[in-house]
C-alpha cells in the first residue's frame, strides 16, 4: 500500500496514554499529523494532560482524544473514522501484577482482533503499525548469539516444557511473548486476506528514556528498577545478564517513519535494540553510567553475587545481543546515545517525584 503522509489525512494511535504510545503520539505530532489518541479513561488528568499539552507546543500537528477499550468490539470505529494509519500501541500489560497471564494472553489476543475489525470497518488505512516485542524474537540460544528480525520466538522451541499453552494461566513473561507472536502472524494475515492496507511491526527490548507522565513509571519495569538504582537500591533486575536499550523517543519515531516509508511491505518487522554495543552493558556498567551522570546521588549497583559470576565466566551472561541496524539503513532512523537514554530517563522521574534519590 502506499506511504502516508500527513496531508492524507488523520491518523490513530491506541494505547496512547502508555509509555511507548505517548511517545508515538509526540513523533507524529512533530511531522505535523492530526493525532487520534485512544485512551481508556478520559478523565485521568495523568493520562490526558501530557497529550493535550503537545496542542500548546509549537509542533505543527494536533491531537484529539478519543475514548478506546481494547476488550470492547467496536470500540475503535469511531476513532478510526477517515484515518490512514492505526499505530496499535496498547496492550494489557502484567507490570505491579495489573493483569494476571491469562489476562495478558487474552487481552493482546482479543484486542488486537478488536482494532483489526474496527479498521476493517472504516475502510481508509493503509498502514497499520503493531507494537509487538522482542518477546517475540527471543528464543534459547548460546551467549553471544546476535538476534536478528528474521528470529522468532517459537524458534528452538522443540519439546520446550517452558513454552506451551498449558503454561499460559502460570507464566506471565512466557504469555505475553507467546500472544506478541500470535499477534504479528493474525495482523499480517489479516491485511493479506484484506488487501487494503499493509501491517508492519515494531518489536523493542528494554525501553528506557524520558517519562511524559508519572503513570509511565510501571512497577517492576525497566525505568522502575532504574529509578531504584538512583533511589540507591540494588538493582535486582537483569543483573546476570546484559541490558540491551532502546530509547523510548527511537521507538516512538521509527513507527512514525514507518507508515511515511516507500519500502515497507506488509509482514515486514524491526526489532528495535541497542545501536551497537553501547548499549548493551551490564548492571556494573550501567551503575558507572548513572554515578557519571548524576554525581550528586549515591547510586546502587548490583548484588555482590555478579563479581562471583564475572570471576568465573569472565563476565555476565551475553546476551541478549540485538542490535536496530535494519530500522536505522531502512527508515533512516537516528538513534540517542545511551547517556542520553540514560539521562533523560532518570532526570524525569526525579522531576515527575517518582524517585527520592539518595543525595550523597
Amino acid at each position: 500500500m502506499p506511504a502516508v503522509r500527513a496531508s492524507d489525512g488523520p491518523v490513530a494511535v491506541t494505547g496512547a496514554s502508555g509509555y511507548v504510545g505517548s511517545h508515538v503520539v509526540v513523533a507524529l505530532v512533530k511531522k505535523g499529523y492530526t493525532v487520534h489518541a485512544c485512551v481508556t479513561q478520559l478523565d485521568n488528568p495523568d493520562k490526558t494532560e501530557h497529550l493535550l499539552a503537545l496542542n500548546k507546543s509549537d509542533y505543527p500537528g494536533i491531537v484529539k482524544l478519543f475514548s478506546g477499550n481494547l476488550l470492547q468490539e467496536g470500540s475503535y470505529d469511531t476513532p478510526f473514522t477517515d484515518c490512514t494509519a492505526v499505530l496499535h500501541a496498547g496492550t494489557p500489560m502484567g507490570y505491579g501484577r495489573a493483569n494476571n497471564p491469562r489476562q495478558i494472553y487474552d487481552g493482546a489476543i482479543n484486542g488486537t482482533k478488536n482494532v483489526l475489525n474496527s479498521v476493517k470497518k472504516v475502510d481508509t488505512v493503509r498502514r497499520f503499525i503493531y507494537t509487538s516485542s522482542f518477546s517475540a524474537i527471543h528464543h534459547p540460544m548460546k551467549p553471544g548469539y546476535v538476534f536478528t528480525e528474521k528470529d522468532w520466538a517459537t524458534d528452538n522451541r522443540e519439546n520446550d516444557p517452558n513454552w506451551t499453552k498449558d503454561r499460559i494461566d502460570v507464566d506471565g513473561d512466557m504469555a505475553y511473548s507467546m500472544a506478541k507472536v500470535e499477534c504479528e502472524h493474525m495482523a499480517n494475515q489479516f491485511a493479506e486476506k484484506d488487501g487494503r492496507f499493509d501491517v508492519i511491526s515494531v518489536c523493542p527490548i528494554a525501553v528506557l528514556g524520558p517519562l511524559l507522565s508519572r503513570v509511565h513509571e510501571r512497577m517492576y519495569s525497566w525505568q522502575w528498577f532504574l529509578g531504584r538504582m538512583l533511589a540507591g537500591e540494588p538493582c535486582e533486575r537483569q543483573w546476570n545478564a546484559l541490558w540491551n536499550i532502546v530509547d523510548v523517543r527511537d521507538v516512538g519515531e521509527s513507527q512514525a517513519l514507518m507508515i511515511e516509508s516507500d519500502v515497507c511491505k506488509n509482514g515486514w518487522r524491526y526489532q528495535l535494540s541497542a545501536t551497537d554495543e553501547s548499549g548493551e552493558i551490564d548492571a556494573l556498567q550501567l551503575q558507572a553510567h548513572l554515578q557519571k551522570l548524576f554525581p550528586h546521588i549515591n547510586v546502587g549497583g548490583p548484588p555482590d553475587e555478579i563479581h562471583k559470576k564475572i570471576e568465573k565466566y569472565g563476565a555476565v551472561f551475553q546476551a541478549p545481543i540485538a542490535h536496530c541496524d535494519k530500522a536505522r539503513e531502512e527508515l533512516g532512523l537516528k538513534t540517542h546515545t545511551i547517556e542520553d537514554t540514560l539521562y533523560e530517563t532518570g532526570k524525569t522521574m526525579i522531576d515527575l517525584g517518582l524517585v527520592n534519590p539518595a543525595l550523597k
